[in-house]
């Protein structure tokens, strides 16, 4: 496992509203050009998560099909249980993952630890909208047994037309369990180095911001840059395997719709 899984927001939006442009946001994400299939590459450069973590520059792949009601691609998949695309108030289901792994493979500092298993998350989110924007409120938890803990948090998001492009921004707060920040960012007796001290944290709470600006190219293409950045909890920054509160992605995306 080359490469860490950074997802702490996933770049995530709320409630079907539209933006002048082809960008929608249904079940607490972003999507463009509703019933369509979608195929999408790309690049990211993220920050150092965990420290002498190997890779600052990742691949950014996803395939899958945007609906009314049902999504389901790389990120996960979710389905709008409550609520029309008028409606102030949406409810959906979704099934996704805490977005973060590791092995020895990942970084050096890593070297004796256990792995970290990928989870599977099943939860809830509900939408509401405020006019051009919307408050998402998600809560999941892991069902796949690797951190056994659950992720909760609310998000603004506001969706803008400037030119051809559609701009979302976003802002957000999230609450990580302790079990949560204990399997992925706490150290072991058995894991314990000199440099490595052992370490059990609490739960946390991160902050978010970002963007994600979309251009349509074609009817078919189109290109997408984001940034985000996300400042951790002191549970989760003080752990001696992370190598900074401060965490940084950028990227860039090409999709075809299809």
């Amino acid at each position: 496992m080359k490469n860490i899984v950074v997802l702490f927001s996933t770049l995530a939006a709320a409630s079907a509203v539209h933006a002048a442009g082809d960008t929608y946001i249904l079940n607490g994400s972003i999507y463009t050009k509703q019933n369509t299939w979608i195929a999408e590459a790309g690049v990211a450069g993220i920050s150092d998560l965990y420290k002498e973590q190997d890779d600052s520059v990742v691949p950014v792949l996803n395939f899958g099909y945007h609906g009314d009601d049902f999504n389901v691609d790389f990120n996960g998949a979710n389905y709008r249980v409550y609520g029309t695309d008028s409606d102030q108030v949406n409810i959906g289901v979704i099934l996704t993952s805490a977005g973060l792994a590791y092995d020895d493979d990942t970084s050096d500092f890593l070297k004796g630890m256990d792995d970290r298993d990928l989870s599977v998350d099943l939860g809830l989110n509900a939408d509401f909208r405020l006019g051009t924007g919307v408050i998402s409120t998600y809560f999941q938890h892991d069902v796949s047994g690797a951190y056994k803990g659950y992720i909760a948090g609310a998000r603004y998001f506001d969706i803008a037309t400037i030119g051809d492009a559609d701009f979302v921004s976003f802002a957000g707060v999230m609450l990580q369990s302790k079990d949560f920040v204990d399997y992925y960012f706490g150290v072991n007796q058995n894991e314990a180095r000199a440099n490595r001290p052992a370490y059990t944290g609490d739960s946390s709470v991160a902050y978010e911001l970002g963007y994600k600006l979309i251009y349509p190219l074609s009817e078919s293409w189109n290109l997408t840059q984001s940034t985000q950045y996300t400042r951790l909890g002191s549970d989760v920054a003080n752990s001696p395997i992370v190598d900074s509160a401060n965490q940084w992605m950028v990227g860039a995306t090409i999709a075809y719709h299809f």
